[in-house]
């Protein structure tokens, strides 16, 4: 909608607000006995339907007040807005499902690059730079092969009892990334990138086909917390990074 800095989640015939989105997590979330580790999102979306169902767009307004008052560190809540965020980010574009690139698919674009291998593997001092290698590297491979092959790279690098031996892995992939010492420079600066700022969306669009789209803001609850209790020594390198 115009004049909101994120998309409306479709649930049903009803497209969410983010703030509308946290509130049906919330009040679903507070009524769980405990929390799994990791929703997907199809459990999310479902709920989304039963938190509309039972309390209606006027009763998740209400939600929404509430969830606004609590403190910024309150778990739940915390738990909420990223989940919301999440959504947002999967329905960017329209008639797509979308994600942010994954670490994988970051050392893919990174490798293609001209970027040099040395000692420095954090991007949080350097993000332009490194973001400008990876529009470099997705430019020469298109979005379609970071999508194929950026899980090889996790499987790769994985935890040591479910690694597979680079030699096990498909011949595009060890054609893409054949230099060993590159290969562990671009994955371990990919992950710094992870988290050092929002990435790129790798985008799916729901007739097929591949692209990489635009940087998503980062989560406005997110920057509220870190601005309350994060160090200012690191609010700063957060700022300058962004």
């Amino acid at each position: 909608m115009d004049g909101e800095s994120f998309p409306r989640v479709p649930v049903g015939s009803v497209e969410l607000t983010r703030e509308q989105v946290a509130a049906g997590l919330y009040v679903q979330f507070a009524g769980l006995p405990e929390l799994p580790g990791h929703f997907t999102d199809v459990e999310l979306l479902d709920i989304l339907a039963r938190a509309l169902d039972a309390r209606g767009l006027a009763g998740l307004d209400d939600a929404r007040r509430e969830l606004e008052a609590l403190p910024l560190d309150d778990r739940t809540a915390m738990r909420a807005y990223g989940c919301a965020y999440r959504l947002c980010v999967e329905h960017w574009y329209r008639d797509a499902l979308c994600e942010q690139l994954s670490a994988g698919e970051l050392a893919l674009a990174l490798y293609a690059s001209d970027i040099e291998v040395g000692r420095d593997r954090s991007a949080l001092d350097r993000l332009s730079e490194v973001d400008g290698h990876l529009s470099e590297g997705v430019s020469r491979l298109g979005a379609r092969t970071l999508a194929l092959y950026g899980d090889e790279v996790e499987r790769e690098f994985d935890h040591p009892e479910r690694r597979v031996p680079f030699a096990e892995l498909s011949e595009t992939y060890r054609a893409l990334m054949p230099d060993a010492r590159r290969r562990r420079f671009c994955r371990d600066l990919a992950v710094s990138r992870q988290w050092a700022a929002p990435r790129p969306l790798l985008v799916l669009f729901d007739e097929g086909g591949y692209a990489v789209g635009a940087v998503p803001p980062e989560d406005p609850h997110l920057i509220a917390f870190h601005c309350a209790f994060l160090p200012r020594s690191r609010r700063a390198q957060m700022e300058a990074a962004a």
